[in-house]
């Protein structure tokens, strides 16, 4: 009996149920190349290969991975032993649909690194912490919209699909979970001069999320590019959309300005 590991943050898939709600979620075909990321004891691998001619997975842990390997034919799988963080973004340009069960201790770093690969337009469906689903999805001016929010709502179309119990995995995490589809959006959408400077925007605009944009943009931003912009200097950052963000960090690049 293989057991779950805290340190990977596993917590295994159990609900047949939820595993059909999923599946149905996700438009399929044959030919379609997929990455499954941290496929444990193949939960939803095994039945997502009734579906597909074969599938890529990354997972960490030795255990599961001689699980995997003596469970499902090395025809039908291709196992990578290693950690997500640390696979060279051109890799995942070969996949189509990419799917997990993050680990909710490193979802976010998994979440910021995907976005950032625009060389990959492969649809995400992602089981996360439901706090995490709600953050990443949330709209301005609501209490969860943040620094998250805006940066992969730059990347992607975020939608939060279901919610799944706590009592669908073993063993069973203190927190309900959802299943969320990340949609990458078109390269002539992605419209910031610099993608880096507008993850550093955000950063300057949540630093301090109580504040107002005008504290948070001291020595920045003075009352007439607040002007120019159209933006009321004593908003806060979660009031802002992702378009407001994109045009501050246009209308810094384009001036020159140092931030």
């Amino acid at each position: 009996m293989i057991r779950a590991k805290k340190r990977f943050g596993q917590n295994f898939l159990i609900d047949q149920q939820v595993i059909k709600k999923i599946l149905d979620s996700i438009n399929i075909n044959k030919t379609q190349s997929m990455l499954e990321i941290g496929p444990g004891l193949g939960a939803l691998t095994i039945p997502l290969l009734n579906k597909l001619n074969h599938i890529d997975v990354v997972e960490i842990d030795t255990d599961m991975v001689e699980y995997l390997a003596k469970k499902i034919p090395a025809s039908k799988i291709t196992i990578h032993q290693e950690d997500i963080l640390s696979v060279e973004d051109m890799r995942f340009s070969d996949y189509s649909l990419i799917i997990g069960n993050l680990p909710y201790y490193i979802s976010t770093p998994i979440l910021l690194k995907l976005a950032k690969i625009k060389n990959n337009d492969a649809d995400l469906f992602f089981m996360l912490q439901k706090e995490v689903a709600e953050r990443v999805s949330a709209k301005p001016s609501t209490k969860m919209y943040g620094r998250l929010s805006s940066m992969l709502q730059y990347f992607f179309r975020v939608e939060l699909l279901f919610d799944i119990p706590a009592e669908s995995f073993n063993p069973q995490p203190k927190i309900t979970s959802s299943f969320v589809k990340f949609t990458r959006k078109n390269l002539k959408d992605l419209t910031a001069l610099d993608d880096d400077n507008y993850e550093r925007i955000i950063k300057l605009a949540f630093q301090h999320k109580r504040k107002t944009l005008k504290n948070n943009f001291k020595g920045v931003l003075d009352d007439t590019d607040f002007s120019n912009l159209g933006i009321d200097p004593k908003m806060r950052a979660e009031t802002l959309s992702v378009d407001n963000f994109i045009n501050i960090e246009n209308y810094l690049g384009q001036r020159k300005l140092s931030f």
